[in-house]
């Protein structure tokens, strides 16, 4: 398909409904964000000459992670023009269907990652793709560009450290962006997902130091007693809203660190009524912490469920299985704690590779892939069980996603398809 620039808008939607089902993976690390995919039937064992179904080369690199929804895999790119592309694959052979420029240029950030870090989100009817230049575009499943705009330019200047890197999050028809910053104004700003209207914007902007101020991290949604939470993580505090009005729910502040890199990379999750959240865990000197859901208000630092000051990450985001959080730093060094009480399980360090990407779960196993794109899946348990170690080494920062039966793992080279290539997955809607 041609390439739209810039200035283009299409107007109109298409009428045709696609379907979001269990094993679409439709955002950041899946359903609500929380890393854990419902497929029973997933590879355990690979390698670049077994079990890969297609890889296809990308036109650029990116940090963002491929998103499944409905037969298609949509993924973002930065060209080396500074080109910002929203992209359509055939989940079943790789096939483009779609390759569209959004917009161009680029802010400054840090050299691990570019302008396309925020990971694309999808309903099945509409892709939305959000840039570290603040470009946030709605595209149809044709390609079609729906609506267009710059964040930046609506809301002024970016100032962190390293870039952007939050990725959107979209809910009953709202499109949820945050921004964390040392500028003069932090924000959770949900918007009409069909429009790009704002629909409501609460100031976020917590007396955090320096850095301390800078996020990362993407929001989660946490569904627990009949409530629906978009639980936020950064500058040193964690905080839920109401998705319908913007109203904070609650807050846990203090989450400060003692050393002076105290931005958050790392993002919340939760499961079973609890919310994890990682405070910097930069050269291990951060600390975990987990509160019950259902808190109102400001949450005292004694209403903690429980504190880790030994197995904290610093990028990677954790992910909870079973009543087990499963994280990995930095350094390779990955541990599984008890999710009522923080005591730890085990310990161990599973790789020499650095690692920036997040673990993921499905079939009672945990993927943990490092920098070089080589995946180490455990067992979901309290005993460490090694079960396989699949290296494709070729570099990488992207968190793999896992629908229907396989592993989208993207490389700076390529995006992989993990899975035998008779697999099945739904077509894509007319």
């Amino acid at each position: 398909m041609k390439t739209l620039g810039p200035g283009i808008c299409v107007a109109g939607f298409l009428t045709a409904a696609g379907l979001l089902n269990a094993a679409d993976w439709a955002g950041w690390r899946g359903k609500d964000g929380l890393g854990v995919s419902p497929d029973k039937d997933v590879p355990l064992e690979w390698s670049k000459e077994r079990n890969v179904a297609w890889l296809r080369p990308l036109p650029g690199k990116g940090a963002s992670s491929p998103v499944v929804v409905d037969g298609r895999v949509y993924v973002t790119a930065q060209t080396e023009d500074q080109g910002l592309h929203v992209l359509a694959l055939e989940a079943a052979t790789g096939a483009v269907a779609w390759d569209v420029e959004v917009g161009r240029g680029r802010l400054p950030s840090h050299d691990l990652h570019n302008m396309a870090t925020p990971t694309p989100v999808s309903d099945g009817q509409r892709v939305w793709g959000l840039f570290g230049t603040g470009d946030l575009a709605c595209l149809g499943v044709d390609g079609s560009v729906q609506w267009r705009r710059n964040l930046v330019k609506d809301f002024g200047p970016l100032k962190t450290n390293h870039g952007f890197g939050p990725s959107p999050v979209l809910e009953d028809g709202r499109l949820f962006v945050v921004r964390m910053h040392q500028g003069p104004e932090s924000y959770v700003l949900a918007l009409d997902a069909r429009t790009g209207k704002d629909a409501w914007k609460t100031d976020r902007s917590y007396p955090a130091k320096d850095e301390g101020k800078d996020s990362y991290s993407t929001p989660i949604l946490h569904r627990w007693g009949g409530r629906t939470e978009l639980v936020v993580a950064g500058a040193e505090a964690l905080d839920a809203y109401d998705p319908a009005t913007g109203k904070r729910l609650w807050k846990l502040g203090g989450l400060n660190v003692p050393h002076p890199y105290g931005r958050t990379i790392a993002g919340p999750t939760a499961a079973d009524g609890v919310i994890v959240a990682v405070a910097s865990g930069f050269q291990n000197r951060g600390y975990t912490v987990a509160v019950k859901a259902g808190a109102q208000g400001e949450v005292p630092a004694d209403g903690r469920l429980w504190t880790s000051t030994r197995f904290s990450t610093d990028c990677p985001t954790p992910v909870i299985v079973d009543g087990l959080l499963f994280s990995i730093r930095d350094d390779g060094m990955a541990s599984c704690l008890d999710l009522r009480t923080g005591e730890a399980r085990w310990q161990e360090r599973l790789t020499s590779d650095n690692v920036k990407v997040s673990p993921v779960a499905a079939a009672g196993r945990v993927y943990f892939t490092t920098g070089q794109g080589n995946t180490i899946v455990v067992r979901a348990a309290p005993r460490l069980e090694v079960l396989a170690r699949n290296p494709l080494n070729e570099y990488t920062v992207s968190t793999p996603a896992i629908a229907n039966g396989r592993i989208f793992l993207p490389s700076n080279e390529a995006l992989y398809c993990i899975g035998a290539k008779d697999a099945k997955s739904p077509k894509p809607s007319a």
